[in-house]
């Protein structure tokens, strides 16, 4: 063998040895709710090379255990995530990524029973008012502590969220949901009957979970807007942009928070609160200099330990407003409904 094969079979198996490999995914999914093994859970395998492209279905064992014949393929060396692995249980889907560090593991997958009674209220309600060039754009955001014991998945043919909507909105509303993987989803809203109310059943799982909500009603300076409750002693907050004021029975300012500059308000616990909005404004899409890439948040002089469950909520508002025009979920007479079963 000369001198120049011999360094080219050693550049190719350098190349190999520092290449990605292929990888076999296998695991054990358990059932949070009781501690046990769950088994005939369908589970979906996807790759992330190119997009999102699903590799294999296979279903657990009686021992909650799953392996799948084809490889995961492999990405670039500097991606992180190679794929992930989405398990149905009951109607609801969890997901778990897999990490390019971790494969070769076995990976523990857990679900949860579904609990159809006793669905938590949301802890916190905050709405954001952005009034601009004849419409005002009303961003509502729901935060669910799910810390149920034994743990379970809250889901609800009933609709997990219910609220109204103004007719003013024309019947659309987007939704987007996020579990405590915190990756949003979108979702939708079917009528729940009475007149204006409507009711989205996503899945709230143990720990943190938000619903937000995205519509436009018509606006001219002087608005008249009313907020209504189906949570009787939720606690609700207004944000809205520097310029535009929010006054009314029931409304009390709370000042300004400093990053975006919104003016802040604390609605008082009634079924209908009817608030006059004046001046126009966006609010400001900004980092903070948390090297997050999230608004930092922070009210003052309230502790931050207290406040700092509705300034997520208010933070994932700001940094999401964009978002809804991805994730376009109408009601009946708009786009198809995604969700005719749980997911």
């Amino acid at each position: 063998m000369t001198a120049r094969v011999r360094c080219a079979v050693m550049a190719a198996a350098c190349l190999a040895a520092a290449a990605p490999l292929a990888a076999q995914v296998r695991g054990r999914v358990t059932n949070g709710t009781d501690g046990g093994p769950a088994g005939g859970v369908a589970l979906t395998l996807s790759s992330f090379l190119g997009g999102m492209t699903p590799v294999e279905e296979v279903v657990s064992g009686a021992d909650g255990r799953f392996a799948f014949t084809k490889d995961l393929p492999a990405v670039s060396a500097n991606q992180p995530f190679a794929g992930a692995i989405r398990a149905e249980f009951e109607g609801i889907g969890y997901t778990e990524v897999l990490e390019s560090a971790s494969l070769g593991r076995e990976v523990n997958i857990t679900v949860y029973s579904v609990s159809e009674t006793k669905l938590p209220q949301p802890s916190n309600r905050v709405v954001i008012l952005e009034p601009s060039g004849g419409e005002l754009r009303v961003h509502d955001g729901y935060q669910f502590l799910n810390d149920s014991s034994p743990p379970v998945t809250y889901s609800s043919e009933e609709g997990t969220l219910r609220f109204h909507l103004p007719a003013e909105a024309g019947g659309e509303v987007e939704v987007s949901g996020r579990g405590p993987a915190r990756m949003p989803l979108p979702s939708t809203a079917l009528p729940a009957g009475e007149p204006g109310l409507y009711k989205v059943d996503f899945p709230l799982k143990p720990g943190d979970n938000q619903l937000d909500l995205s519509y436009t009603v018509p606006y001219e300076d002087g608005t008249e807007f009313t907020l209504r409750s189906t949570y009787p002693g939720s606690v609700t907050r207004v944000g809205a942009p520097q310029g535009v004021d929010v006054s009314g029975s029931g409304v009390t300012p709370l000042g300004q928070e400093p990053t975006t500059k919104a003016s802040l308000f604390l609605i008082s616990d009634e079924p209908e609160v009817t608030m006059t909005i004046t001046g126009e404004g966006r609010l400001t899409r900004s980092s903070g200099g948390t090297g997050s890439g999230e608004s930092e948040i922070s009210i003052q002089p309230a502790p931050v330990a207290s406040e700092l469950a509705w300034i997520i909520v208010l933070a994932t508002l700001i940094l999401g407003l964009g978002y809804f025009h991805l994730l376009k979920s109408r009601l009946p007479g708009g786009s198809e409904d995604p969700r005719r079963k749980r997911a």
